[in-house]
C-alpha cells in the first residue's frame, strides 16, 4: 500500500524531506547538505536516510512533491540553454527596446541587462495577425527553411516563439512550431500562445524564452531524478510545485517548466498558511530565512498572497505567482567592508560548497551562521541533530577579521553583523507592507527555514510585530508546503475592450472555455482530489489607464454588470478613490482551477497540564544587547502543550535553533507550534 507523501525542497545550502504518513497522520522530517553540482544526489540520500530512520519502505511513497530553486538559479546564474527566438517580421529588436525603462533611475549610467536571447539569434517570420485574432497574413509553410540551416550551424538547444498577437490567435505559432519540428523533431520549442497568451508582447515573449531557456536543463534533471528514485525502490508519481503554490506532474513541467521558476520559496509559504490555521492565525507575514537568502511574503484571509509582476533575474515573469519578495539575507550571508569601510552583510552566501567557516569545510569569510555561534545562540554539538559539527573557533577567527576593522571585540562585532542582516531584511519587508496597506503591528510572523526561528526576535523587534509563530519543524516547512500543496493552474484570455462593449455571453463563453482548459490540465495529472474548487476574476482599468488590478468574480454573477460592481469598491480599497461614472475597461478575464488534495492535521502534544516552564536541560551564556546573558536551554522534543517559556531562553530541535529573547516568552500550543509574545503586548 502505497500510504506515505513525500515532499521535498531542494534549496541552496540544504535539502528539505518531509513524509506525511497518511494512514497513521503522523509527518517525519529529515535534512541533508545540498550537493549542487549533482541536486537530485542530495534528494536520494535523504530519502534513504529517512526511510531507514523510520523503517519504512520507500516502496511505500506514492505521490513524490518536488520543490526546487534549480530552474530560478539557472537563470540568475545564466546558465541555461542556448536559446533562438522567432519574431514577426519587423520585432527583431524586442528584447532590446524591451520597455525602455531603465533599472535605476536615479542612475545615469544605468544599463538594461544583456538578454538571454542575442540579436544573432532572433529570427523574423512572415505572417500577421490583427489584435482582433483575425488571419491578416498567414505564415506560409516552407518560409524558415533558410534560416533553420543557420539554426542548426548555432547548435541551438531551444526555440522560443512569439509572435505579434498570438494571445489572439496562435495558428502562425503553431505553423512555425511546424516547420522546426519537421527540421528537427526533438528540438523543445515553446509557443508563448500555448504558456501564456495574455497581450503584452514583451513580457510574453519573456516567459516563452524562460521556458525554452531552462527547459533542456529541467527535462534532464527530471529524468536522472526519476531514474534515480526508482533504484532506491520508489515507483512514484513526481510532481512539482509550481510558482503559484500549487503542483504540476513532472511531465507537464518538464514541458513548461517556466512555472516553477518560483517552485521553492512558492512551497514555503503554501506551508506556512498551512500551519497558521492550526493557531487560528488569518493575516501573517510569512519569513523564510535560508542559508542564502530571506523570503518574505503576506498571507491573507489564511491564503498566500499572489502577484503576476514577479521579476526572475532580470527578467519580468507576469504568470500569477505567489508573491515573494527575497533579500540576500541568510545564514550563509558573507559579512565584508565597501570602499568606505563600511560594513555590509550579503548578499554574497557560502553557500553549502564550502560553507560558512564554522562547518570545517574550507569557509574563510564570515557569515552570519558564525555570528550565531560567536553569541552562543548554536549548539556546536548539535547542529541539524548532531550531524553537523560546528567549529567555535573558525567562526571566532572569522569574526575577528570584522571585529578588528571596527575596533570591537568579537562578540559586539557578531552582533554588530546580526543587526546589519537583521536591517537588511526589515528595509525589505517594510516597503513590502506599506505597498499593500499593511501594519505590521496587526500581524503575525510566521518564522521558519533553517536561521528563521533563530533571527525571528530580531526582524520582530525592529519591525513592531508583536507575535511569532515557529512551526514545529520549521528548517523542513518548505518541504511540508510542497507536500500538502494542492493542484493549481492558472488561464487566461485576453480582451483589451471597453466594459460597455462586452455582452454577457461572450463573458460566459469565455469562462466555459477556460474551465473545459483547465478540467483538461487537471484531469492529465492524474493525481487523487478531494474536491475541485473554481474561482474567476477579471482584469479591469478605467478607460485610458495603463495598468488595471484584478477583482474578484463571485459564483455564477460572471457579467458585465457583476464586474462593474466589483471593480469600483476594488479600485476605492487599494486607492481610496473611484468613480463609478467613468467607463471601465477589461483587459483580461482569469480561471484558476484547485483540486483540493488530502492534507493530514499537525498531531497534538500531551498537555502538561498547567502554564508553567519546563525543566531546562541545560543553560548557557549568550550575547544579548552588548552583554553576556544566563539562558536557559530546551530540547522541543520535550515540550508539553501549555507551557511557558520566559525569555532569554534556546530551544534545539534537529532542524533549527530558536532564540528567544529577554522581551519575549514562548507558549507551546496544542499543535507543538511555538508562540512567541512580546512581553506587556496585547
Amino acid at each position: 500500500m502505497k500510504s506515505c507523501k513525500l515532499g521535498v525542497d531542494v534549496g541552496g545550502t540544504f535539502t528539505d524531506i518531509n513524509l506525511l504518513d497518511l494512514a497513521t497522520a503522523e509527518i517525519h522530517n529529515h535534512k541533508v547538505p545540498s550537493t549542487p553540482s549533482a541536486p537530485s544526489l542530495a534528494v536520494i540520500q535523504g530519502v534513504g536516510e529517512l526511510m531507514e530512520r523510520i523503517n519504512v519502505s520507500p516502496s511505500a511513497i506514492g505521490d513524490f512533491v518536488h520543490g526546487t530553486t534549480i530552474a530560478l538559479n539557472s537563470v540568475i546564474q545564466r546558465t541555461g540553454a542556448k536559446v533562438a527566438l522567432v519574431v514577426s517580421e519587423g520585432n527583431r529588436d524586442i528584447l532590446e527596446i524591451a520597455r525602455l525603462g531603465k533599472p535605476n533611475i536615479f542612475d545615469l549610467h544605468s544599463t538594461l541587462p544583456d538578454p538571454l536571447v542575442p540579436r544573432s539569434l532572433v529570427f523574423e517570420t512572415e505572417g500577421r495577425i490583427t489584435p482582433d485574432g483575425e488571419i491578416e497574413d498567414q505564415t506560409p509553410a516552407g518560409l524558415m527553411a533558410s534560416q533553420l540551416v543557420d539554426l542548426a550551424a548555432s547548435d541551438v538547444e531551444s526555440v522560443a516563439v512569439c509572435l505579434l498577437h498570438a494571445y489572439a490567435n496562435p495558428t502562425n505559432e503553431r505553423m512555425v512550431e511546424e516547420q522546426l519540428a519537421l527540421f528537427n523533431p526533438d528540438l523543445p520549442i515553446s509557443l508563448s500562445s500555448r504558456l501564456w497568451p495574455e497581450i503584452r508582447e514583451y513580457e510574453r515573449a519573456s516567459v516563452s524564452i524562460l521556458n525554452a531557456y531552462v527547459q533542456p536543463l529541467m527535462k534532464r534533471y527530471l529524468e536522472a531524478l526519476g531514474a534515480d528514485i526508482s533504484q532506491l525502490g520508489m515507483m512514484s508519481k513526481i510532481y512539482l510545485t509550481r510558482s503559484n503554490g500549487g503542483v504540476m506532474a513532472a511531465e507537464a513541467a518538464a514541458r513548461n517548466p517556466v512555472h516553477t521558476l518560483l517552485s521553492g520559496p512558492a512551497a514555503g509559504v503554501v506551508g506556512a498558511a498551512y500551519v497558521s490555521e492550526f493557531a487560528q492565525v488569518e493575516e501573517a507575514i510569512a519569513l523564510d530565512i535560508g542559508g542564502t537568502s530571506a523570503e518574505v511574503s503576506v498571507i491573507r484571509g489564511g491564503e498566500p498572497s499572489h502577484s503576476t509582476e514577479a521579476e526572475v533575474g532580470d527578467f519580468p515573469c507576469i504568470l500569477p505567482s505567489v508573491d515573494v519578495f527575497s533579500v540576500g539575507a541568510g545564514g550563509g550571508s558573507i559579512a565584508w567592508f565597501d570602499e568606505f569601510g563600511m560594513l555590509k552583510v550579503g548578499p554574497q552566501s557560502a553557500g553549502a560548497e564550502p560553507g560558512p567557516a564554522c562547518y570545517g569545510q574550507g569557509g574563510e569569510d564570515p557569515t552570519v551562521t558564525d555570528a550565531y555561534l560567536t553569541c552562543g545562540f548554536l549548539n556546536p554539538d548539535n547542529f541539524i541533530g548532531g550531524a553537523l559539527k560546528l567549529h567555535a573557533d573558525r567562526a571566532q577567527t572569522a569574526i575577528e577579521g570584522i571585529a578588528g576593522n571596527l575596533g570591537l571585540n568579537n562578540e559586539d562585532a557578531a552582533e554588530a553583523v546580526i543587526r546589519i542582516a537583521t536591517s537588511n531584511m526589515s528595509t525589505a519587508l517594510l516597503p513590502l507592507l506599506t505597498k499593500r496597506g499593511i501594519d505590521p503591528r496587526d500581524f503575525t510572523l510566521i518564522a521558519y527555514g533553517g536561521a528563521g526561528a533563530t533571527h525571528g526576535c530580531f526582524l520582530a523587534d525592529e519591525t513592531n510585530i508583536p507575535k511569532i509563530i515557529v512551526p514545529p519543524s520549521p528548517g523542513t516547512l518548505c518541504a511540508l508546503g510542497a507536500a500538502v500543496a494542492d493542484l493549481k493552474s492558472d488561464h487566461i484570455r485576453t480582451f483589451r475592450r471597453p466594459l460597455n462593449d462586452v455582452d454577457d455571453i461572450e463573458i460566459a463563453e469565455t469562462f466555459d472555455d477556460l474551465e473545459k482548459e483547465a478540467s483538461v490540465w487537471l484531469e492529465d495529472q492524474s493525481s487523487k482530489v478531494e474536491s475541485i474548487e473554481v474561482l474567476r476574476s477579471a482584469d479591469v482599468r478605467y478607460v485610458g489607464q495603463a495598468f488595471d488590478i484584478e477583482v474578484q468574480l463571485d459564483g455564477d454573477e460572471n457579467t458585465t454588470a457583476a464586474i462593474a460592481d466589483q471593480f469600483h469598491p476594488t479600485y476605492e480599497m487599494l486607492y481610496k478613490r473611484s468613480d463609478p461614472n467613468q467607463p471601465a475597461e477589461l483587459i483580461n478575464l482569469r480561471l484558476r482551477i484547485i483540486g483540493k488534495t488530502p492534507k493530514p492535521k499537525l498531531p497534538e502534544l500531551p498537555s502538561s497540564g498547567d502554564a508553567t516552564a519546563p525543566e531546562p536541560v541545560s543553560t548557557r551564556r549568550i550575547y544579548l544587547g552588548g552583554e553576556w546573558r544566563e539562558a536557559a536551554i530546551f530540547d522541543r522534543a520535550d515540550l508539553r502543550a501549555g507551557q511557558n517559556i520566559p525569555g532569554p531562553a534556546i530551544i534545539e530541535q534537529f532542524d533549527t535553533t530558536t532564540v528567544v529573547t529577554s522581551d519575549y516568552s514562548a507558549e507551546v500550543s496544542a499543535h507543538g507550534l511555538l508562540i512567541l509574545t512580546k512581553k506587556g503586548a496585547s
